[in-house]
């Protein structure tokens, strides 16, 4: 009888247990995760698929430098143009402050939404924070709420599953909601990102509404 109820609290007290989530950028590891876009522009309904690289560049005293890549691209069935990587300096809960070089704040808010933004602290199950990633340079704010919705298993690991919502700052700034999931050791396994009037300054056009859909490889 007492076997199952000590069982019971066991299990409820390590599904509460706090998870000291970290950013998983590494000198020696590239990360990667294979992104799909179903988007609408000018009326029509668009698809895209692209393997999303980040890696760290450099981590001085100064400023950290990660690099953001999208590559393999394809567009509508057909393959896309190639585009080169771009350096962003970020900061410690992985937000990015500016991007790095010659490249204009453009492209800060289109990776906004591929943007995990790390809690200070660890978090476990109910626990809410909110972030207000400021960029260094002049550019909008733009403002990050999550919620620790559950934990999950996805491919045989235990993965905790954390709801989002985003705000850009400004008349023309992008809005957003959905889920992460992450390991114990803070790396991004999966997620799933709906935006409105997002920026994509390569594709040229106008903002546009997009599912955002990545799974780690």
């Amino acid at each position: 009888m007492f076997i199952p109820i000590i069982a019971l609290a066991f299990a409820i007290q390590k599904e509460t247990d706090p998870w000291d989530l970290k950013p998983t950028a590494d000198p020696k590891t590239k990360l990667t995760w294979d992104v799909k876009i179903e988007a609408q522009a000018g009326g029509q309904d668009h698809h895209a698929a692209f393997k999303f690289t980040r890696v760290l560049k450099s981590d001085d005293a100064k400023k950290t430098v990660v690099t953001f890549g999208w590559d393999h691209l394809e567009v509508d069935d057909q393959d896309g143009q190639e585009v080169p990587p771009w350096d962003a300096v970020v900061g410690a809960r992985s937000e990015i402050l500016k991007m790095d070089g010659d490249t204009d704040d453009s492209y800060r808010r289109m990776l906004a939404p591929l943007l995990f933004i790390y809690p200070e602290k660890p978090v476990a199950i109910g626990d809410k924070y909110t972030f207000d990633a400021k960029p260094s340079v002049k550019g909008e704010t733009i403002t990050y709420a999550y919620e620790v919705k559950k934990s999950d298993t996805i491919n045989g690991s235990p993965t905790l599953v954390i709801g989002t919502k985003f705000t850009e700052a400004g008349a023309d700034g992008s809005t957003g909601d959905g889920t992460w999931w992450l390991s114990k050791t803070g790396k991004i396994v999966k997620f799933e990102i709906k935006v409105k009037n997002w920026v994509v300054p390569m594709a040229g056009g106008g903002p546009v509404d997009a599912t955002l859909k990545g799974q780690a490889l």
